[in-house]
Order: structure tokens, then sequence, then C-alpha cells
């Protein structure tokens, strides 16, 4: 259903009512249809806005006063000019104090003590004379040589030497006594010896004849030296240089 308004106060009614509700004028226009625009048509108030001057346009705006720049720009030198002022005065102040300070230092050096330091004379201090224990009388010979290959295949020497003790009590090789071997003047890497008979940690009796096994890791077709020695000191009981070759045989070099 349509909605219509009125014609008098301009509130909302049925599409077909004939009089308003709210004011009760009739909605009928017996005028005819070329009157319709002398018909006054109710006016809603409506606020107006009100136009605000624009300041910039205002003729009575003044000028800046040139008195008043000039009188800005001229305290504004001055303060310069002062600050200019308390910053030097600042740095010389700051010097003033360093220059204090080190002659303050200076003097304190000057005013210290000297202190001599009396000579110290170590006393003398005599060591003991340390003897190394001399190893027992005995004698050796060589019993023979022989090459074998382990299981990585490098070569090793069996150093077989026969120890006669000549002292008068019993003495173990191990403890008095060792074998070395040397190619090219390098010490050879020791390792276990596969002989048999071997008297090595066992004890030896007086005028007793024992076999020392001992073998080594060598390289073939070069001369290496074999040496008994003491095992404190530089007495060597035994020395002979071997060959030893590739297919196991071991020559001794004169």
């Amino acid at each position: 259903m349509g909605i219509r308004y009125c014609i008098h106060c301009g509130m909302p009614i049925p599409r077909k009512g004939k009089v308003c509700p709210e004011c009760g004028t009739s909605q009928i226009i017996s005028a005819p249809r070329n009157d319709l625009r002398s018909i006054e048509m109710p006016q809603f108030s409506q606020k107006k806005a009100v136009r605000r001057p624009d300041r910039g346009t205002r003729r009575g705006q003044q000028k800046p006063n040139r008195f008043a720049l000039l009188l800005i720009a001229g305290f504004l030198a001055v303060f310069c000019i002062a600050v200019f002022f308390v910053v030097k005065a600042s740095d010389e102040i700051q010097n003033a104090r360093s220059r204090h300070r080190e002659n303050m230092l200076d003097s304190q050096r000057t005013r210290r003590p000297v202190i001599s330091i009396p000579d110290i004379s170590m006393p003398d201090i005599s060591f003991p004379d340390i003897r190394l224990p001399e190893p027992p009388p005995a004698t050796f010979a060589a019993a023979g040589y022989e090459t074998e290959t382990d299981l990585t295949g490098e070569m090793f020497l069996n150093v077989n030497i026969y120890y006669t003790n000549i002292a008068e009590e019993r003495q173990c090789f191990l403890t008095n006594f060792r074998i070395s071997v040397q190619q090219e003047g390098k010490a050879c890497r020791q390792t276990v010896s596969t002989a048999k008979e071997n008297r090595l940690m066992g004890y030896v009796q007086p005028d007793e004849t024992a076999l020392i096994s001992e073998a080594f890791f060598v390289t073939p077709e070069k001369e290496a030296t074999v040496t008994v020695s003491a095992l404190f000191g530089a007495d060597i009981y035994l020395e002979e240089t071997v060959l030893p070759h590739a297919d196991g045989t071991v020559t001794v070099c004169e």
C-alpha cells in the first residue's frame, strides 16, 4: 500500500486517505489543474550556513613592525657573542686545570724518596755428584739374526744374543742392559719377539749363559746397526752391522 504526504503539514498519510490524520486537512483539491502552481507547499525549517569572514582578507590587518624585527636580530647577535665567550672561557679554565694537575704530578715525582736496593749475593749452592749405578760384569755374543713379516706386510728383525753373567750374584738382563737397532741414524721401532726360548726378564745365575731375543721393524736392503749397551750409561758391550734382505736372509757386515 503506497504512502503520500499531507498538502498542509507534510505528514505521511495513506494513499487513498482523504483527510490528514494529524491536522485534519482535506486532501481533495477542487481547484483546476492549471492552478496547482498557486498552491503553497509547506515550508520546513532549514538552518542556513553562516559564512564567516576570512581573516586573511581583513582590511584592518597591519604590516609587521620593522623595529621589532631589528630588535630581535640584535638580541640574537648579542646572545651568540655571549655564548662564544662563555665557551672560550670554559676551554681556558679546562686548560688551566690540566696544567695545574701536571704541575702537581711533577712536584710529587720530585718529592718521592730514592730507594736504594742493596746488592743481594746468592749463596753458593753445591749439588751432590749423582753417579749412575755401574752395570754388573757381563759378556755378549751374537747368536744369529732372522727376519719375518707381520700381517701388515712389515718386516722385522729378530736379534738373538748370548748373555753370560760373570758377576758374583744373579742378574736380570732387562734391569741392566738394552738392545737397540738403528737404520740411517734413526732408531727402529721395537716389537714382540717370536723366539721360543728367551731369558729377557728372567734371572741369570753367576757364570750362566742365557739366550736373549728382541725384535725390531726394519727396511730391507738397508744396513742396520745392532748395539748391546748398559741401561744406565754409555757402555757398549756389543756392536754389529747387518743387512736384511727382502728374501728373508740376513748378512752380517764386517
